[in-house]
C-alpha cells in the first residue's frame, strides 16, 4: 500500500499549491481591480472548483480509511486514484489563469533597485494597483510571475503532468482497475425492468 500512502501525500501538495495558486490570482484581482468583472469571476470560480475538488478527494480518501492486511490505517485508494489523474490537466490551466489575470503587469517587471532608484517615482505612479502602492504591487506579480512564466514556473507544470508517469497510460489504469461491474449491473436491471413492465401491461398479458 505505499502506492496509496504516497498518492495521499501528493493529494496534500494538490491541495496546498490548488490554495496558493488561487491565492495568487485572487489577490492580483483584488489589487488590480479586476475583481468586479464575471469573465474574471467566472476565471477564479473554476480556480475555487479545482480546489474544492482536491479538498473533497482528501476528505473522502480520509472518511473511507480502513486498517489493511497489515493493520495500517490506510486511506480510500478510489478518490487518490481520481485526484491524481485529475490534477496534471487542472495545473496548466490554473497557471493559464494566473498569466490572463496578471496580462501585461506580467511583463518587465521592475526591480527593487529600479524602486529605489532616479526612476522611483514614475514607478510609485504608474504602476500603484486600486488599493495598492507599486511597492507591494510588484512584489504581488513578481510572485505570480514566478508562478506562472519563469524557469520554476514552467517546470512545475511539466512536473504537474507528467509526475505519476503518462497521464494516457494513468488513465488506461484508473479504468481497468475501476470496479465498473456494479454499475453496469444497475443499468442492466433498470432495462430488465423496464421491459418487465412493459410485458405486464401489454395485451398479450391480459389474454387479449
Amino acid at each position: 500500500n505505499a502506492v496509496v500512502h504516497m498518492a495521499h501525500q501528493v493529494v496534500v501538495k494538490n491541495v496546498a499549491k490548488a490554495e496558493f495558486i488561487f491565492g495568487i490570482a485572487a489577490s492580483i484581482a483584488d489589487k488590480i481591480g479586476i475583481d468586479g468583472f464575471q469573465h474574471v469571476q467566472e476565471k477564479l470560480a473554476e480556480l475555487i472548483m479545482n480546489l474544492e475538488m482536491m479538498r473533497a478527494f482528501l476528505r473522502a480518501a480520509e472518511a473511507d480509511a480502513a486498517i489493511d492486511k497489515w493493520g495500517v490505517m490506510t486511506p480510500a485508494w478510489a478518490p487518490l486514484n481520481a485526484a491524481r489523474n485529475l490534477f496534471p490537466r487542472l495545473y496548466p490551466r490554473m497557471i493559464e489563469i494566473i498569466q490572463q489575470l496578471g496580462a501585461s503587469g506580467l511583463m518587465a517587471l521592475p526591480t527593487e533597485a529600479d524602486i529605489h532608484s532616479p526612476i522611483g517615482p514614475l514607478v510609485d505612479r504608474y504602476l500603484q494597483g486600486r488599493n495598492v502602492d507599486a511597492y507591494n504591487r510588484v512584489k504581488l506579480f513578481r510572485l505570480a510571475w514566478d508562478a506562472s512564466l519563469s524557469a520554476f514556473g514552467a517546470r512545475q507544470v511539466l512536473y504537474e503532468r507528467f509526475f505519476f508517469g503518462d497521464p494516457v497510460r494513468m488513465a488506461g489504469a484508473l479504468y481497468t482497475s475501476y470496479p465498473k461491474e456494479p454499475y453496469k449491473e444497475r443499468i442492466q436491471a433498470f432495462l430488465d425492468r423496464v421491459e418487465q413492465e412493459e410485458a405486464a401491461t401489454s395485451p398479450a398479458a391480459d389474454g387479449e
